[in-house]
């Protein structure tokens, strides 16, 4: 067995096993998307900039890179100084450490965001992540502190062991997205009705009531308000949650899940944890049959009316299955 296979077991198996640690990690979680969903639209607008919902993606693997460079750079200058006896060279790796770590701020903030909503059968692995990069961030804090009071050797060994578990931390982030699918898109890689595809009589949808079907196995949202009809797929892009079982409001359906928002009209994200926006359908009733045919980019768009939804208090979400 290889030595990140020993490791990933090492990790699973205490995850499994140390008593109620998988499942204070879930209830941490739910707390803090509570404590988000209690300050209404305003700390859910904050929340969405922290998840990275304005770029599409996750915020926080955009803020780590900044982190782990300045502090491995940091590290490399401090080698280069202890050989060259440099003083250009220490005062570039004192400065790169105090970057790494006024940065690691933000970068926390974000990844405590994404905390929030992460997947339950994932929530042990990404406290044991969060857990032993705070302990990094606090030796480099130490690192910081001890180089600003000229105690250039002590703060070397100080980021030298942040380093190490910071590299730890890193893998096991890495871990999250590879092995457990965390901060990717769920959203089913095929793509269905390229053309016009009768799927549904029209008298069969009902008004008002969400309903699931299936093209080619992939599961889509139908909905139906007064003459409109508007499809977007049915699984949330954030973890797979099935829409059809979230909240209909203002024209926007709320993942039972984790409480992602999205637009019915054209699948964009409302709110987050989501980053990335829900395929979504042009409709049609032809002869009683409703049609409906993938959007793509060009093609006529139906009127956008932008609006939001929020769970008071994040009671009205399911614990994940």
């Amino acid at each position: 067995m290889s030595l990140p296979q020993r490791f990933r077991a090492q990790v699973d198996e205490f995850v499994d096993n140390y008593p109620g640690f998988k499942e204070t990690s879930q209830d941490v979680a739910r707390r803090i998307q509570d404590a988000i969903f209690a300050k209404g639209e305003q700390g859910r607008n904050v929340a969405d900039i922290l998840h990275g919902k304005q770029i599409g993606h996750p915020l926080h693997p955009i803020l780590t890179d900044i982190t782990i460079g300045s502090w491995t750079l940091g590290a490399f200058f401090d080698l280069l100084a202890f050989l060259t006896r440099s003083p250009s060279s220490r005062k570039a790796a004192d400065r790169l450490i105090a970057l790494g770590t006024l940065s690691a701020i933000p970068t926390a903030l974000a990844g405590i965001t994404d905390f929030s909503g992460i997947k339950q059968d994932s929530a042990g692995h990404g406290a044991i992540h969060g857990i032993i990069n705070s302990v990094a961030l606090f030796f480099f804090w130490r690192s910081m502190r001890n180089r600003a009071r000229n105690r250039h050797f002590s703060g070397f060994l100080y980021s030298t062991f942040g380093l190490g578990l910071m590299t730890l931390g890193a893998w096991l982030g890495g871990e999250l997205v590879m092995s457990r699918r965390v901060g990717v898109s769920h959203i089913p890689e095929k793509q269905v009705a390229d053309d016009w595809t009768p799927i549904l009589p029209a008298a069969d949808l009902k008004a008002n009531k969400p309903q699931r079907i299936e093209i080619d196995g992939q599961p889509i949202l139908l909905y139906k308000h007064a003459k409109h009809i508007s499809a977007i797929s049915a699984v949330c892009s954030h973890a797979g949650g099935p829409l059809e079982e979230g909240s209909i409001r203002d024209g926007c359906v709320q993942c039972p899940w984790h409480g992602s928002v999205f637009n019915l009209t054209d699948g964009h994200v409302v709110h987050g944890p989501a980053t990335v926006e829900e395929p979504h359908y042009l409709t049609r009733v032809t002869d009683g049959q409703i049609e409906l045919r993938r959007w793509r980019l060009g093609m006529d768009e139906y009127p956008i009316e932008s609006s939001a939804v929020h769970s008071q208090n994040g009671q009205a979400l399911k614990d994940q299955a």
